[in-house]
């Protein structure tokens, strides 16, 4: 059977009229190309320029907030280095020596006589026993030291020793000795962004230190304490909690640095004359010639031979810097602090009334 469909809509009469704006025998209208408008450019250039607007708005909130987790990371760090400084001097009765070695002291690559910074004396203390038993005291410790691999400890990256507002990067060991028998040129050694205090010492021209006469010597070499203005010295002598005359609350023990921007810095954390850093030159000093204000007059390498400002603590954080002070308390501390209450936190001994830090 054939069934025939009409094309045309049927008539339908279901007891009433049915009224249609169709009209009878009429398909409904299909809007026609002209009523789907898009966008015009102007109009797109628009919406584009207004995400761009928004997003600009929104990309330093951003940054701002990473930082801020970057910095409470970096203060982590700082509050286990200091915890960890606190128990070595229960178990020894002092902190951990500026540097190991036996007097007389030397920095001579093959000397048997080096042992390495601060930090390798900690390790233990921050959950690295197992590296800290690869390291034979009976040679140049930092130097020669081996893993069961064959790896060298001081190339080991640790990240108690890391701020990440910072870059991890090798640097190639410290310019000054490289062509000498104790250059580090090559060698692929981890750096640290934290280093210990020696205060307000000793240094030439720009920013002299030994604001309070009591750090004399020249670059922290003293081995009894006396002549030393903070907690360590360059060499094998650190304080002890009597010692610190001033109180633990008010004393520096480590601050933040940024080894890209110094020499010594570029020879790693285990190394014996690597991290003796002052508070003798202002905070965030600009020594990297990548900073705005690079100060070349008191940069090392241009003949003046400016340490301090080699060794001053700086920061990657905006502003300022994180130090550790020897009650393991930790503080962020303007840039822009007073100069003389600033060598007042980095001398043990200094007998001033100290102004708050915060």
């Amino acid at each position: 059977m054939l069934i025939q469909i009409s094309s045309e809509p049927a008539d339908c009469h279901c007891g009433g009229s049915i009224s249609s704006s169709w009209g009878v025998g009429r398909r409904p209208t299909v809007p026609t190309r002209s009523w789907l408008r898009g966008f015009t450019l102007v109009e797109l250039l628009v919406v584009i320029a207004i995400i761009g607007l928004l997003v600009a708005m929104l990309l330093p909130a951003v940054n701002s907030a990473r930082e801020a987790s970057r910095r409470i990371h970096c203060a982590n760090n700082l509050k286990q280095l200091g915890l960890a400084l606190l128990l070595f001097h229960d178990n020894n009765d002092r902190f951990p020596l500026g540097a190991y070695h036996y007097p007389p002291y030397s920095w001579g690559a093959v000397s048997r006589d080096q042992h390495g910074s601060f930090l390798v004396r900690i390790l233990p203390y921050i959950e690295q026993q197992a590296l800290y038993d690869q390291c034979d005291f009976t040679i140049n410790t930092d130097h020669f030291s081996r893993l069961p691999g064959g790896q060298r400890v001081h190339s080991i990256w640790i990240d108690t020793f890391g701020c990440p507002s910072d870059q991890q990067e090798y640097l190639g060991g410290n310019p000054l000795y490289h062509g000498t028998a104790a250059s580090t040129e090559r060698q692929q050694r981890a750096t640290t962004n934290y280093a210990a205090s020696m205060g307000s010492q000793a240094f030439q021209t720009c920013f002299p230190g030994n604001t309070f006469g009591t750090g004399s010597s020249p670059h922290g070499h003293n081995e009894d304490g006396k002549t030393i203005s903070g907690v360590f010295s360059h060499t094998a002598w650190a304080a002890r909690l009597r010692d610190i005359k001033d109180g633990t609350s008010k004393t520096i023990a480590l601050g933040e640095i940024i080894p890209k921007c110094g020499w010594h810095a570029r020879d790693g954390w285990m190394h014996v004359n690597s991290l003796w850093y002052a508070t003798s030159c202002p905070i965030n000093h600009p020594t990297c010639p990548d900073e705005p204000g690079y100060d070349t007059a008191c940069s090392p390498g241009n003949g003046n031979w400016e340490w301090a400002c080699d060794m001053g603590f700086k920061s990657r954080h905006p502003g300022g810097a994180q130090f550790v002070l020897c009650d393991g308390s930790v503080h962020f501390i303007n840039e822009n602090i007073d100069y003389r209450n600033y060598q007042r936190y980095g001398d043990r001994r200094d007998g001033e009334a100290h102004d708050p830090l915060e």
